[in-house]
């Protein structure tokens, strides 16, 4: 080996890790800039941060790639000095701040330069090669406070001044005393009782909210999580608004079918073991995707099949409910995802293609998802062994995914697919719901559906086998082939039949453009139980007329959006205290 090439190694993983460090720049800029963004309530250009942000990893992997290609010959590839070059990276991360994030930008550099052949441990980090258990923290992401209950209330003022707002506090006494009062009632604490509060450092912002992440640790080591929300009102101030002390309300701010947050850290893995503690139905995958770095949750998720795949007697099926025009979808029966692979030909009346179907997964991608939209995980060229596939699915995926799959050797490998956490559909959860469920769940479709449309979303299909059920019982849409904005559609009345032969008419006499949509006919598809429409009308008859419809598109036109909140209005302040202390 020459003396160039011996150096080779070594110069390239220099490189990589400059390039993964201007990334990782970049994301902590953009963090900073949100706390901007919501001192001077710049919603709207928080709003395309979030956008730019989504991308800016795939950019700047690919305009890396382009500079080192001048550098190095790619043309050939060399197995030694790529194994080398992993190997001295990861002595150049092996007292890294961030290593599990520098691993995943080595494995996106290596992935776009090279076939998907050399996918294997020898180049890429298909396992990680550093724990992140033990990082050296120059810093704690922790604040703690040992106090007791009667001086909360100073600790209290102290975090909420330290947070440096450029915008002052509506009334930042009311507010901490209103704070401490909750606190006390919702932890049950006495006068006198010491605990320990744990805040995380970093705010967490998202949309035209921050939160303060934390723990409560009570003398009986009882542990309950805290979240704090802070609103800002461009005309009054910046005002607390909600307090938040157990796992199923928080896991809700932190669901998959929310937007990602913007948080300010240099250590993101003990950040997400920290949220791990507090929410232990979460996986480090979403976690890790909820606060902006989904390239890496995208990767823990990856290894979580590979574990699974090589761990189950499990055998992939198509997932349970009715089969989709658009995408094939199957899953492992326990394992917690679904895959799902656009189909070669869509049954009509479907008529997208498939990259307007990319597209709409795009624009999901984009747009903010309200806690109504189900994240998504995209990947290319995953390897699937064929004696995981049962012969049902396996005969599907040729029949429907013909152009999309290829088989080498004992591996069936799937060009384009998304995943997605495994929802109940809403129709087969609706066939077993007893009386109180079904209340339940078809008044949270309706608001679903209600939220989503205020929030500029016309979902399309409503049918409930295109939503599913989440954990919190929460109804979530997830069929996007006909997604859009809601300046698309055209929300029409049925004009009165002009005689009794017009009703009876297997087709209508009036008139049908190519974007009409009549909200009246949704009672005749939504349901096919009479006590479940019963329900929707009662609570949502606004959603069968076209005047709601138009008023709500009027809305978004004026600039007026409606915000929805990720937790209930009982929590809220101005709802416990409707007069001020």
């Amino acid at each position: 080996m020459s003396t160039q090439s011996s150096n080779l190694p070594e110069s390239t993983s220099k490189k990589i890790l400059v390039g993964f460090e201007r990334h990782y720049c970049v994301f902590q800029q953009a963090s900073v800039q949100a706390k901007s963004r919501f001192d001077r309530c710049e919603w709207r250009q928080l709003l395309d941060d979030y956008r730019a942000r989504l991308y800016f990893y795939d950019k700047q992997v690919k305009q890396f790639c382009l500079e080192l290609k001048k550098e190095i010959n790619t043309d050939m590839f060399d197995e030694q000095v790529w194994i080398n070059t992993k190997l001295a990276y990861i002595n150049l991360t092996s007292n890294y701040k961030q290593p599990e994030l520098a691993e995943t930008f080595y494995n996106s550099v290596f992935c776009l330069l090279f076939d998907k052949r050399f996918y294997n441990n020898n180049f890429i980090f298909v396992k990680p090669s550093i724990s992140t258990t033990f990082i050296d923290m120059d810093d704690p992401i922790i604040n703690s406070h040992y106090i007791k209950t009667h001086q909360l209330e100073q600790t209290l003022q102290s975090v909420f001044t330290e947070l440096n707002f450029v915008t002052p506090y509506q009334d930042l006494t009311r507010d901490v005393l209103r704070l401490k009062e909750q606190f006390v009632k919702q932890l049950n604490l006495s006068e006198d009782e010491e605990f320990e509060l744990q805040l995380v450092k970093s705010t967490f912002f998202r949309r035209k909210a921050a939160y303060i992440v934390g723990e409560v640790v009570l003398k009986n080591n009882q542990v309950r999580p805290v979240l704090i929300v802070l609103l800002n009102d461009e005309k009054t101030g910046i005002y607390i608004d909600a307090l938040l002390t157990d796992v199923d309300n928080i896991s809700i701010v932190f669901s998959f079918s929310r937007s990602y947050f913007f948080i300010d850290t240099d250590y993101p893995a003990a950040v997400v073991d920290f949220l791990k503690t507090l929410l232990p139905g979460k996986t480090k995958a979403e976690l890790y995707s909820s606060i902006g770095l989904h390239k890496h949750g995208k990767t823990l998720l990856y290894r979580r099949f590979l574990k699974y795949s090589r761990s189950t007697g499990e055998k992939l099926i198509l997932a349970p409910g009715i089969k989709g025009m658009v995408m094939t979808v199957f899953t492992f029966p326990m394992f917690p995802y679904v895959f799902k692979v656009i189909n070669d030909n869509f049954a009509p009346p479907k008529t997208a293609t498939k990259q307007q179907v990319k597209d709409k997964y795009f624009f999901v991608k984009n747009h903010c998802k309200v806690g109504r939209l189900a994240d998504t995980w995209e990947f290319s060229n995953v390897a699937f062994p064929i004696r995981d596939l049962n012969q049902d699915l396996l005969n599907e995926l040729k029949t429907k995914v013909g152009s999309n799959v290829t088989i080498e050797g004992d591996l069936l490998i799937i060009k384009h697919l998304y995943m997605e956490n495994k929802m109940i559909p809403l129709n087969l959860y609706m066939k077993n719901a007893n009386d109180a469920d079904l209340k339940h769940i078809v008044n949270d479709y309706g608001r679903a559906i209600d939220e989503l449309i205020n929030a500029d979303i016309f979902p399309g299909d409503m049918l409930t086998k295109n939503f599913g059920v989440t954990r919190q019982n929460r109804v979530v849409f997830y069929d996007y082939d006909e997604i859009t904005t809601m300046d698309q559609p055209v929300f029409r009345k049925i004009p009165a039949a002009r005689h009794e032969e017009d009703e009876m008419a297997a087709e209508p006499w009036y008139y049908v453009g190519p974007e009409d949509v009549f909200p009246e006919e949704f009672k005749l598809f939504m349901f096919s139980q009479n006590d479940s429409k019963q329900i929707f009308a009662k609570s949502y008859e606004k959603l069968l007329s076209a005047d709601y419809w138009k008023s709500v598109q009027d809305n978004i036109k004026n600039g007026k959006i409606i915000d929805y909140y990720p937790y209930r209005q009982r929590y809220r302040m101005s709802q416990i205290y409707s007069q001020p202390l």
